[in-house]
């Protein structure tokens, strides 16, 4: 009697131990089905100007930026730029969107368009800084003993 029971027992484990693999195998397809999804997404985007111009490495460049872009599968996109968590704007069931925007920053201006909720960037575009004078190292004596 004892025998039948812990044979009964083992069986019922190992079925459920067979549905939890089952599960976990779902699950992973389903999130390998997103993620390849995500990059099936034919995508654009355009920021004019591409370089911010500052007079002295270091110093701020003030730029008006207008960008653009266009996806092949309508969705919610937002716009982000790098190192920020919070959105510029996001578009809701939109396949283009269009923004003017204006920064001051001493840094490349990143921005990046994802699915809402998703981390994966669709498209990238990028505004470099650029500078008339380069920052110097070291300052010049204006006299020398040798």
């Amino acid at each position: 009697m004892h025998a039948k029971k812990l044979n009964k027992i083992r069986k019922q484990i190992q079925r459920l131990l067979l549905q939890i693999k089952t599960s976990c195998l779902l699950l992973l397809l389903l999130a390998i089905n997103s993620v390849a999804h995500a990059t099936d997404i034919q995508a654009s985007m355009k920021v004019s100007p591409e370089q911010c111009v500052a007079m002295r490495q270091g110093q701020a460049c003030y730029v008006s930026v207008e960008l653009s872009w266009q996806v092949d599968t309508p969705g919610n996109y937002c716009l982000y730029t790098a190192g920020e968590s919070k959105a510029l704007n996001c578009w809701i069931n939109s396949s283009v969107g269009e923004m003017k925007k204006s920064f001051d920053s001493k840094v490349n201006l990143e921005f990046s368009l994802r699915r809402q909720n998703e981390n994966l960037s669709v498209a990238t575009a990028v505004v470099k800084m650029a500078w008339v004078h380069k920052k110097k190292g070291q300052p010049r004596k204006s006299w020398r003993i040798f």
